[in-house]
């Protein structure tokens, strides 16, 4: 089943997202297991909330492309998913 992965990135500036989302929109689009990429401010920095076929697809696509841009250490939050609806 799907997962669902929260980051609370604290000390992210929306500038700084933008940056890295714009260096690998693309490349996160065409991940294996990728499903879906939402982000929005929050008090202390960035929530990035993802769906991934997998945890271990998110992991190895987080921990070979977007760590290594991040400022600080970041510790996702996994979910598996019981049930999705979609449009």
């Amino acid at each position: 089943m799907s997962v669902l992965v929260n980051n609370i990135v604290t000390g992210l500036t929306r500038e700084q997202y933008a940056e890295i989302a714009a260096a690998l929109s693309d490349r996160l689009k065409a991940a294996p297991g990728f499903r879906a990429h939402y982000a929005w401010e929050n008090e202390g920095g960035m929530t990035v909330v993802e769906i991934w076929d997998s945890a271990s697809q998110h992991d190895d696509w987080f921990d070979n492309n977007v760590r290594p841009h991040l400022p600080m250490e970041v510790t996702p939050e996994k979910h598996e998913l019981v049930n999705k609806v979609t449009a």
